[in-house]
């Protein structure tokens, strides 16, 4: 025989597997991930150290003399530099470990394995969102103690859960570009979209008026003035809209690249 049969004809493959195994499989997959992407510098120093780094530089010694002049810049360098710090892991981790992993057959060696539904992506959302809870822990003390930005308990917990839905965001951007580019040719994608997005979206500086107009086309732009709202900023877009477009961009290309792995691997 092929299979144990138990004894109401049912088959071991056929039991499901318990959940405390489950959610083991799923913390080993993410810790793993975790660690990998920890032990690649071209990883770990643009997304965790960088932003850090910039906002140290800019955000606290240069911009945080001008607060006298204009009390909206700290809070405003705040939120650039938080959406520059969620936006690469999801967009990078995806867009192109996915690429390459998926180009190299590492998706046809998870499915082959003993492992549950979905863990694999899960695991790549989860190091995401860590990341992001890194670098939150770590901007939001400089902001407050160095940046000369002031925000209430209730406000840091919509920051949070702002910038965690951002990072979901952008995970399902970087997951539909890796499932449908080789490996080879996702870091120039990925790249083209990221950098017009960082300084189109007027992040970190104002826009000329024409290019201002154009700045709602880019993801980074709502999570940008949601974090900013937040914050006590007055942003140009309600909030409401802002979540409502994270969320429907997360649907659709969450959606869109779920449904191509499905069909082509």
């Amino acid at each position: 025989m092929n299979t144990i049969t138990m004894h109401h004809g049912e088959s071991l493959q056929s039991l499901p597997m318990p959940f405390a195994r489950v959610l083991r499989a799923y913390l080993i997959e993410t810790k793993h991930e975790f660690l990998r992407l920890l032990r690649m510098p071209s990883f770990a120093i643009p997304f965790l150290v960088l932003p850090i780094f910039l906002y140290l530089l800019i955000g606290v010694v240069v911009v945080g003399q001008s607060k006298n002049v204009d009390p909206r810049a700290p809070l405003f360098m705040f939120a650039g530099f938080l959406v520059f710090a969620v936006t690469g892991p999801g967009i990078f981790g995806f867009g192109h470990g996915l690429a390459v992993e998926r180009q190299a057959g590492v998706l046809t060696l998870k499915r082959a394995q003993p492992m549950p539904a979905g863990c694999y992506v899960i695991a790549k959302m989860l190091m995401a969102l860590i990341c992001t809870l890194i670098e939150l822990g770590l901007l939001l003390p400089l902001a407050i103690g160095l940046g000369h930005v002031s925000v209430t308990l209730l406000q840091v917990v919509g920051i949070l859960g702002a910038s965690l839905l951002g990072t979901l965001t952008f995970c399902a951007i970087g997951f539909f570009i890796g499932s449908i580019v080789s490996g080879s040719a996702a870091p120039a994608v990925v790249n083209l979209l990221y950098f017009p997005m960082m300084y189109l979206s007027g992040m970190f500086f104002l826009l000329p008026k024409m290019l201002a107009s154009w700045a709602v086309i880019w993801p980074t732009f709502y999570l940008d003035q949601l974090i900013y709202s937040i914050g006590g900023g007055q942003s140009v877009i309600s909030a409401s809209i802002c979540v409502a477009m994270l969320v429907g961009l997360t649907t659709l290309f969450g959606g869109l690249a779920i449904r191509r792995l499905a069909r082509n691997g």
